[in-house]
């Protein structure tokens, strides 16, 4: 695990995504105002299908104004807000134990379908206590990548018969090179 402080929502969400391309699982934490500075990136992520959670800590608005207010008020937001037909799923926890949950779960999803996931919460779960049992990591449901096909099978968007995703093969993988994006070229 690594982590650091981006200089600005951008730029998190940018290097949460970079991380997602190079093999890892990118996450990055905001709160509504993030969310709509990040739609575009997010945007990128979905067609490009890669695993990110986004963990939209949801608070009172607009910009920096009420950044103690609790509020729950970024469903539409993480429903809708991003151009054209871009859905992503979305957790929510109702209670300060749920946030562990629904975090994991996030991230089980995401690699298993290879897409973005949103996890709401907001200051008064983040804020709020409860007796909590911590599990045992070897009760956790696994998360598993899809195995890659052979090299001579391997095309980058191919879908897994059961999940739809497609191969997550990280770049520079000998053998699995490959470009994603939305342009095509003839040679």
């Amino acid at each position: 695990m690594r982590t650091f402080q981006a200089e600005d929502e951008i730029a998190a969400v940018g290097s949460a995504i970079g991380a997602s391309f190079g093999g890892g699982l990118g996450t990055t934490g905001t709160s509504g105002p993030g969310v709509a500075l990040k739609s575009e990136a997010i945007g990128l992520a979905v067609m490009v299908e890669l695993p990110l959670v986004v963990i939209d800590i949801q608070r009172g608005g607009p910009s920096t104004g009420l950044p103690t207010k609790t509020e729950q008020a970024d469903l539409l937001q993480a429903l809708y807000g991003r151009n054209g037909e871009c859905p992503v799923p979305i957790l929510a926890a109702a209670t300060p134990a749920e946030c562990f949950a629904m975090a994991f779960e996030a991230c089980r999803l995401a690699v298993k379908y290879m897409t973005p996931i949103f996890v709401l919460s907001d200051g008064y779960l983040g804020n709020g206590s409860e007796p909590w049992l911590i599990p045992e990591v070897s009760k956790l449901p696994s998360i598993e990548v899809l195995k890659l096909p052979s090299k001579e099978d391997f095309k980058p968007y191919k879908r897994d018969e059961a999940t739809l995703a497609r191969p997550w093969a990280a770049p520079g993988t000998p053998g699995y090179e490959h470009r994603i994006g939305g342009l095509r070229s003839r040679t």
